[in-house]
């Protein structure tokens, strides 16, 4: 009872700390890796950089992309190159305008275009600082949104690993307080108890294999038994037919007035009586399918000569003595040998009726 306390409590305790683990795991996912506190900065920074303001700028129409400042920073060249030209073909038609009406041109005082310049060469170096810090931005920008994205594709993994093991956790929980619930500890089983059940059933478990066994060589052997058995009521309904076929013909043959065979089995009986009063046979009994008793009548009281033959050839191969203490072991070697019966049942009566 003690180690199943153990262990539940550890597995509540395990089951705790997934369930901590998963929620952790949501929120990292959920929050985007600082990604989405920095967005709203990009936005306002892109939109406020945009040049043209219309729809056709590519910053207007995916702001989240950042991969378009390329071609924001193109488009913000482009319009530069436009306003410069403008601005020199503004020159020209002044200059032609003022040559024809007469008027002086406006003139550039002195130090005002190195003033200019000065400005200019300022701004150009203001301007390349900013384009190297958004190639550099970019780039990071980039990386870190490749990283984002084997980040995300494997906490995903994580995630769906996690809930599913979640969710088996519950499962099990819910399995193990049924389980608690149909089964009340008062009912349960100890250890010794669980050992004593389980080597009871080995035991068990080896005595049905050992019952099987024996069964299976039974089985074998009725099979071979039935094969032989089967095999010989085939030979006698052969013999059965031949013996209906003669007892028809005795039939017909009494119906026709032909006694021949009734005398002919008169003098079989007689001569059966006669031969069993000669050889001092009381009476004949078959007490299985290979085996024969033999009762003599002999003046010390009735004495039965048990005959045993094969059960596959039906040759004699054993006999003895049921009544008396006759050793007659080497008359039945020889009558086994000479399979003859008659000679043993005289010999037999010999020895029960000395001279």
């Amino acid at each position: 009872m003690g180690a199943v306390a153990t262990s539940s409590a550890t597995s509540n305790l395990g089951a705790s700390s997934l369930h901590q683990a998963v929620e952790q795991i949501s929120s990292a996912a959920s929050s985007g890796f600082n990604v989405l506190e920095n967005r709203d900065r990009f936005l306002e920074r892109a939109l406020r950089d945009v040049t043209l303001n219309s729809n056709d700028s590519a910053m207007m129409m995916d702001p989240n992309n950042p991969i378009l400042v390329r071609e924001e920073m193109e488009s913000q060249k482009d319009y530069f190159r436009r306003i410069k030209f403008t601005y020199l073909e503004q020159q020209a038609k002044r200059h032609f305008l003022s040559s024809i009406m007469g008027d002086e041109p406006q003139r550039v005082e002195p130090g005002e275009n190195e003033e200019r310049e000065l400005i200019n060469a300022e701004k150009k170096k203001i301007l390349k600082e900013t384009k190297s810090g958004i190639d550099e931005m970019r780039s990071l920008t980039v990386k870190l949104a490749e990283e984002n994205a084997k980040k995300h594709v494997v906490m995903s993994e994580r995630l769906s690993e996690a809930q599913v093991l979640q969710k088996q956790i519950r499962d099990m929980e819910l399995e193990l307080a049924r389980i608690k619930a149909t089964h009340p500890p008062e009912n349960r089983m100890t250890t010794t108890q669980a050992n004593d059940t389980l080597d009871a059933q080995i035991v068990e478990m080896e005595r049905l294999t050992d019952a099987i066994s024996s069964a299976q060589v039974q089985t074998d052997s009725t099979r071979e038994e039935l094969a032989r058995v089967a095999k010989e009521v085939q030979r006698l309904g052969r013999e059965r037919e031949r013996e209906e076929a003669r007892a028809k013909e005795v039939r017909e043959g009494r119906e026709a007035g032909d006694t021949k065979v009734d005398e002919i089995c008169r003098w079989y009986s007689s001569s059966m009586a006669f031969y069993r009063s000669l050889l001092g046979i009381q009476s004949v009994k078959a007490v299985s399918d290979n085996e024969l008793h033999m009762e003599y009548d002999v003046p010390n009281g009735p004495v039965i000569l048990a005959l045993m033959f094969d059960e596959v050839t039906k040759r004699f191969v054993d006999a003895n003595l049921i009544g008396s203490d006759i050793d007659i072991s080497e008359c039945v070697s020889i009558a086994a040998g000479a399979n003859d019966v008659p000679g043993l049942v005289s010999d037999v009566l010999l020895r029960l009726r000395p001279a």
